[in-house]
């Protein structure tokens, strides 16, 4: 019996966080390692670094100890002193420890105990990582064997002359992007057997449903390969045709063919292509997966497959087969002039709704208004900027642009292009070349990539690296987050001699200019402010306190969460739960921060405090109120021991923990 009591304990032990211990039990029966690995689904616990006063009453009581018996260990005498409910972590010297809590901050856990006379200082427990530089060889700077010879400079701090780089590299260091986030790519499909997507790229579908346009040979299917888009001068020019005049013309007016662009490959590697592989490129999401979907082909694609493949791959449509990889987030590198069209702003209204957040590129009509679909409500639209920081000549501008990232530019009216954005890409001409071939590299100063469709990657693969943080942010949240971290556009240091300030799009082009928060967004893509922003942003508190928790049957017993907190500039509410009504019930509202419970009858009842904020984070706490008399009485189970001490639990405890399980409530950080 005694052996099968002992399994009990160990395996709900194992199963709730200890915010639903007593204590009593925390106090005494708390081994040091146990506090530090949350349950999955919870909050993370608080842990804190105390030292204490050398001349203070906890170290002259341990002075008096064994030496054996001299490492700090105080979690029981501080939770005395502050009434928190602490725990033990492990000693690190003779005065100082490890201290753990729930429901509250680090921070939070680090403020209070400093603030006791018995301790020397409090700070918060930090995890600290390998720097997070990549080892993909074009990545660096000073390149003597490849062009650019600046590498990934956007990906990099900002410096002196790379006003623009994002500062992915120091947002590494907070996360490199989860496997569980998708961003979904719709372009002109990927090619599967590039060196740094493998593995990076689920296998999509292809939504192009006119057969002259797909250039694969059939309509709507399964292989979201990329069979190339290019378009010759016999086929612009013939009327009659789909492809009539559907390329740009060039200077004398003439319409002419097109080699295929690679477009879909070219996006995915900025947002999710393999890195610390060392081949090839760093990209911005680093773990995170892409889902390409193909839409545009020979002369681009139509609205109603890029409507059908938006809903398809936000999981709103399983037509005409389910996706298996949800995205959290849609890139849409493509565009046309003109309003936003009600078929788009219905469809990006439903995915918003369902928690999807859609990226799209301003376009590139240097500096007229703003492309469809990018110019939606509720579509962050993102603008162009040269390494300078001003705006790239060929990014369109307006108030629908949400913030600004590079797009690559050359610096030089002749020779190599100085500042494009490397990324995947093929060198077929027309039909896709091989891997064995040695086709499947990466664009250079040479055959570069500049445009606002390579600025909205790196705005899409920041968005998975938020939501990899914190799952629970909504569509509204990223983009105020994108919005509030950007870094202030440069009023100086322009290239162009002479350069002003942007204006609003009124039908004439604009070259370089000095962007403003009215034409270019809220202002820089900041990558490292724009994660750190979530990742500080905290779930409510919940603490929790009661009068008595051994009220006899007919006592009140008074319950009080006012020291409840949330986030800075959020509001809360409070409910109050009891797991058995017959024991014990609520004489008080359940709906502010205190309450009040009449004990009716002998038992264990466990009272839950939840606190959820309005953006529907919340946090629980829980007490467990023992009501006596007890008809029965158990022998108690003797004390484990352990390097950090030792507790006893009795049963009505016990029992009381095993009610609680059924109260636990995920929560997530945000």
């Amino acid at each position: 019996m005694r052996r099968s009591l002992f399994a009990l304990v160990a395996a709900l032990t194992l199963l709730l966080p200890l915010t639903l211990q007593t204590p009593e039990a925390r106090a005494a029966g708390a081994t040091a390692a146990s506090p530090a690995a949350a349950m999955p689904g919870s909050a993370p616990m608080a842990r804190v670094i105390v030292k204490f006063k050398a001349s203070g009453g906890v170290m002259k009581a341990l002075a008096a100890k064994p030496a054996g018996e001299r490492a700090p260990q105080h979690a029981a005498t501080l939770a005395q002193r502050t009434g928190l409910a602490l725990t033990d972590g492990r000693p690190i010297g003779d005065r100082m420890q490890v201290v753990f809590a729930a429901g509250m901050s680090s921070e939070q856990l680090a403020a209070r105990l400093a603030a006791d006379s018995e301790v020397e200082y409090a700070e918060p427990d930090v995890r600290r990582h390998v720097q997070s530089v990549p080892n993909d060889p074009l990545y660096p700077t000073g390149q003597s064997s490849a062009t650019p010879a600046v590498g990934q400079w956007y990906l990099r701090p900002p410096s002196v002359g790379m006003d623009a780089a994002i500062d992915a590299q120091t947002a590494w260091d907070t996360t490199m992007g989860s496997s569980s986030v998708v961003v979904a790519v719709l372009d002109t499909g990927v090619r599967f057997d590039h060196p740094d997507l493998g593995g990076k790229v689920y296998a999509g579908f292809d939504f192009v449903s006119d057969i002259p346009t797909a250039n694969d040979g059939d309509g709507r299917d399964g292989d979201a390969s990329d069979p190339g888009d290019w378009v010759t001068g016999s086929e612009v020019n013939t009327r009659g045709t789909v492809f009539y005049h559907c390329t740009d013309p060039d200077a004398n007016g003439n319409y002419i063919g097109e080699n295929s662009t690679w477009h879909g490959t070219q996006t995915a590697g900025l947002i999710g292509a393999a890195t610390g592989n060392r081949t090839g490129m760093a990209s911005v999401g680093r773990n995170v997966m892409v889902l390409p979907v193909r839409v545009l082909g020979k002369c681009g694609g139509f609205d109603s497959d890029i409507l059908a493949a938006m809903l398809w791959a936000g999981g709103q449509s399983n037509s005409p087969v389910a996706n298996p990889h949800l995205a959290r987030i849609i890139n849409l590198s493509l565009g046309s002039t003109g309003a936003c069209p009600k078929g788009y702003q219905d469809t990006v209204a439903q995915l918003n709704g369902a928690g999807v957040t859609v990226v799209a590129s301003a376009g590139n009509s240097a500096g007229l208004a703003v492309d469809a679909p990018a110019n939606c409500t509720g579509v962050i639209a993102v603008g162009g900027v040269r390494h300078l920081g001003t705006k790239v000549g060929f990014s369109n501008v307006g108030p629908e642009v949400a913030i600004s990232a590079p797009a690559g530019n050359c610096g030089t009216a002749s020779g190599p292009c100085l500042y494009p954005l490397l990324t995947t890409v093929n060198t077929g001409t027309t039909t896709p070349g091989t891997t064995v071939s040695g086709a499947n590299v990466y664009s250079d100063s040479f055959n570069y990539s500049v445009g606002t469709s390579f600025s909205a990657p790196l705005v899409a693969g920041t968005a998975a690296l938020m939501l990899s943080v914190n799952p629970s942010l909504t569509p509204a949240q990223i983009k105020s987050a994108l919005q509030t971290s950007a870094r202030p556009f440069p009023t100086t240091g322009a290239s162009t001699s002479g350069a002003t300030a942007c204006h609003p799009p009124n039908g004439s082009v604009q070259d370089e200019c000095y962007c403003t928060t009215s034409t270019c967004g809220a202002g820089l893509l900041d990558v490292k402010a724009a994660v750190l922003a979530i990742a500080s942003v905290t779930a409510p508190t919940a603490p929790l306190s009661a009068s008595t928790t051994n009220p006899n049957v007919g006592d009140d017993v008074s319950l009080d969460g006012s020291l409840a907190t949330v986030a800075t500039g959020r509001s809360g509410t409070f409910e109050w739960a009891v797991s058995d009504p017959t024991i014990a019930t609520f004489t008080s509202s359940t709906n502010a921060s205190t309450a009040t419970v009449k004990a009716l009858a002998a038992g264990v009842v466990t009272v839950t405090l939840t606190v959820t904020d309005n953006a529907n984070e919340s946090m629980s706490a829980s007490t467990i109120l023992t009501v006596g008399p007890v008809t029965a009485q158990v022998t108690p189970i003797p004390a484990a021991t352990s390097s950090s001490g030792g507790g006893a639990l009795g049963l009505p405890w016990l029992f009381g923990l095993a009610a609680a399980v059924f109260t636990l409530r995920r929560v997530r950080l945000i």
